[in-house]
């Protein structure tokens, strides 16, 4: 809820936008002033704990604000750190569903700067450009509610073999959703103006892992990660103009595009003694492409110029990598204490937004490969599970991210939103051969510049052993 939480946008048609920004300056010396074009709000990352990422898997481990790396003693560990499956006997499965509801606020509005002076720009969360130059510079709607807005499903198996545990699972590793519409007027002509974006970035994993238990304290894991990543975006922007002067326009983006990559998660778990543990987890990030076909049209007698451009597309999408160290202590038999630091390294990311290859390029439709300046960013996460009964399990955790999104690329139709705080609670209650968890939680954070949003989860978890 990365927004470092995804943390989950100000993006694709991306490549239209820088592209059309250079014509603009060319074509004003021309006598014209037209600019290209527009971008795609980037991709909305609600529901994220660091960039796109979602809190995790598991619901009793993202319960415990996700501090497992040096715990995972259940089939989740194929997330948090495979070496811990070896600590698993029998087989079993999990299944389960974890949705959060955004809210996020603006205190200025959505954007609707100028593609005629250059101020248009989506590598600042600028979704909608505005073509005629008395336009106001930001809608009324501050403030957005996305109803389940990120709801992943999660499905897992294992069975273990002695020193050794196989697993997998199809779960969601991160994405983007946002929707935004409104309605204003230009105070010149009494035009209105209507806007509204709707995009999806969904990343799913389906995982095969297995853990190997080396010695009595020292345990290996190894799993990979099929990625499939689909990217949704449908933008409309019309300038109703009853006036006739200028006129009116409207502007049109649609994309569609889909990809499959491979990303590696290695782990190590060592215990010193049955009250000490302490576990690494190494994910190797990933990059591949996405394909498939964008168009856009820009029509009407007040348009700057006419356009009805398609093409198959083709995006870089660079996931990034992460390593955390994680450390838990019991006390005794029914009480566990966990802390996680994880750094996920968002430097060299790149995606739909910031990359884009068009096999018919346009006037609109620019090739593009430019550097959204994401950064490395840090998460804390600290857990607290107590056995109440033999049959209620209670716990709490938290946690902290310094994000790695640039605070000027964050508004009210962007939930990719820095520096966030989650607390959450859980129960685990045991029926017999089946456990049931429970998770209730809430996400806060801003950008410092009057930009923030507050998030609540829930979700539920269960689980068969044999």
């Amino acid at each position: 809820m990365n927004s470092n939480n995804p943390r989950p946008t100000g993006g694709r048609v991306f490549s239209v936008v820088s592209q059309l920004s250079k014509q603009l300056s060319v074509a004003a010396k021309s006598g014209l002033k037209l600019l290209a074009s527009v971008a795609l709000f980037s991709l909305a990352a609600g529901a994220s704990a660091s960039g796109l990422n979602l809190e995790g898997l598991g619901i009793r481990a993202v319960g415990m604000g996700g501090a497992f790396i040096s715990v995972a003693d259940d089939a989740s560990a194929i997330y948090w750190n495979p070496a811990g499956l070896s600590q698993l006997r029998g087989s079993g499965f999990s299944f389960g569903v974890y949705s959060m509801t955004p809210h996020i606020s603006d205190r200025d509005g959505a954007s609707n700067n100028s593609a005629l002076d250059g101020s248009f720009d989506p590598n600042k969360g600028d979704a909608f450009p505005a073509f005629v130059a008395t336009e106001p510079s930001n809608y009324d709607d501050h403030e957005e509610d996305w109803l389940s807005a990120a709801t992943m499903p999660a499905f897992v198996y294992f069975k273990n073999f002695g020193r050794y545990t196989i697993a997998g699972g199809v779960y969601g590793v991160g994405g983007a959703y946002s929707t935004y519409d409104d309605s204003i007027y230009d105070p010149s002509n009494n035009a209105k103006i209507d806007a509204d974006v709707f995009a999806l970035l969904g990343l799913m994993a389906f995982n095969t892992s297995v853990g190997y238990q080396l010695t009595e304290k020292l345990s290996v894991g190894v799993g990979v990660d099929v990625l499939y990543s689909l990217f949704r975006v449908d933008l409309d922007k019309d300038y109703h103009d009853p006036s006739e002067n200028p006129g009116s326009y409207e502007y049109k983006a649609k994309v569609r595009e889909w990809g499959i990559g491979l990303q590696g998660n290695l782990g190590v778990l060592y215990h010193f003694n049955e009250k000490f543990s302490v576990g690494l987890d190494y994910k190797t990030g990933s990059s591949f492409d996405l394909e498939g076909e964008t168009r856009v049209k820009l029509r009407g007698t007040g348009a700057p110029f006419q356009a009805d451009e398609k093409s198959d597309s083709r995006s870089e999408f660079k996931y990034a990598p992460s390593l955390g160290i994680g450390f838990s202590y019991r006390p005794n038999s029914d009480l566990l204490f966990a802390m996680d630091v994880v750094g996920t390294d968002w430097r060299d990311f790149k995606w739909m937004g910031s990359t884009a290859v068009y096999d018919t390029p346009g006037t609109l439709l620019q090739n593009q490969d430019g550097d959204p300046k994401w950064e490395l960013a840090y998460t804390y996460r600290a857990g607290v599970e107590w056995r109440y009964t033999d049959h209620v399990t209670l716990r709490a955790g938290y946690m902290q991210e310094d994000s790695g999104v640039p605070s000027d690329f964050e508004n009210v139709t962007t939930t990719t939103i820095g520096d966030i705080r989650i607390f959450n609670v859980g129960a685990g209650v045991m029926y017999d051969k089946w456990k049931v968890d429970y998770l209730i939680g809430v996400m806060w954070g801003d950008n410092g510049g009057g930009v923030e949003h507050f998030c609540t989860d829930v979700g539920i978890q269960f689980s068969r052993m044999f």
